[in-house]
């Protein structure tokens, strides 16, 4: 059984762990902004603001904030964030490129950017080194056990992030492209009853609360901006990165450029769509019998084995 050592090292462990997800809670609540100050923030740090499309004087334009907040917001949260833009310099430019796509991918949780997702991974990666320190800190008497769960406590910080951060951005993308099929029937619909493309994908920005509704309304924000069609729908298939999106873009620019109905493409694109998302569910549901086995094998057969066995262990143990 767990000695009072262990019992104390795993408290250690646990308070750490929980240190660090409440600062990460507390860093997603503060940095969390309203839905249009965000889209405005990421617009004009794109390359279509340094393109001018905003015009020169909007550029230099200043535009003062009020302060405002508790006592607690402006004095610790500030300290937070400063540790953290203090820790994000120090991000690889190559890996902040990579990570600032998969927080685009995944929606910006939290308004991160990389810099701040690579201080919280820093500071996890600190914490883990001390927790590690503290299970092995008699150097004399180092046991193997204590030192493979400090590794592990290691490669967990190390890890963590990173695995969450792929599994925002792979989930958001699902259900991109889960939506993507009832989105196209809409725009085909708004199309045959005579509405240009750009006012049918306003009006179900304006109707559709999804997260393919909510990037759609940001293309359209975009085109409002001044940035056109094409570059708008480029930029929307480079955020997400799915590949029904890409070649419903690229239907899309070329259908412009030869001058073919948008209600025909999206008809025809509609129909693909939803055969593909068909065949993806005949496939996940094939997949199902293979990924339910390890759970079988570990929680029901030792139960069967147990009732079946349980009253003739009795008579076993007396004869042997």
């Amino acid at each position: 059984m767990f000695s009072d050592q262990s019992y104390i090292i795993l408290g250690v462990v646990g308070g750490v762990f929980g240190l660090a997800i409440a600062i990460y809670g507390i860093v997603s609540g503060i940095m969390g902004k309203n839905q249009m100050s965000s889209r405005i923030d990421r617009f004009v740090t794109s390359d279509a603001y340094s393109q001018d499309f905003l015009g020169d004087q909007i550029k230099n334009q200043v535009i003062p904030r009020e302060i405002s907040g508790s006592l607690f917001s402006r004095t610790i949260i500030n300290w937070i964030k400063k540790i953290l833009n203090f820790f994000g310099k120090f991000t690889p430019a190559k890996q902040a490129a990579e990570i600032e796509h998969l927080l685009e991918i995944a929606g910006n949780p939290g308004n991160l950017r990389a810099g701040d997702f690579y201080a919280i991974r820093f500071l996890l990666l600190i914490a883990s080194f001390v927790v590690a320190f503290l299970i092995n800190r008699d150097f004399k008497n180092i046991d193997t056990q204590n030192l493979m769960f400090g590794a592990g406590v290691i490669v967990i910080a190390l890890l963590l992030p990173n695995y969450w951060l792929k599994g925002e951005a792979r989930k958001r993308q699902d259900e991109i492209r889960r939506g993507l099929p009832d989105a196209l029937d809409m725009l085909s619909v708004c199309a045959s009853a005579g509405l240009g493309f750009d006012q049918s994908m306003q009006k179900i920005s304006s109707y559709w609360d999804t997260e393919m509704g909510r990037e759609i309304k940001r293309t359209t924000q975009e085109m409002e901006m001044g940035i056109s069609r094409a570059v708008a729908l480029r930029n929307l298939s480079n955020r997400l990165d799915v590949d029904d999106l890409t070649r419903f873009v690229a239907l899309i620019i070329q259908a412009e450029r030869v001058g073919m109905s948008y209600a025909d493409v999206l008809h025809s694109q509609a129909d693909q769509m939803r055969v593909q998302r068909m065949y993806r569910a005949r496939e996940l549901a094939n997949k199902l019998p293979g990924k339910v086995i390890l759970p079988i094998g570990i929680f029901i057969f030792p139960a069967i084995i147990a009732v079946i066995l349980g009253p003739a262990i009795p008579t076993l143990l007396s004869i042997f």
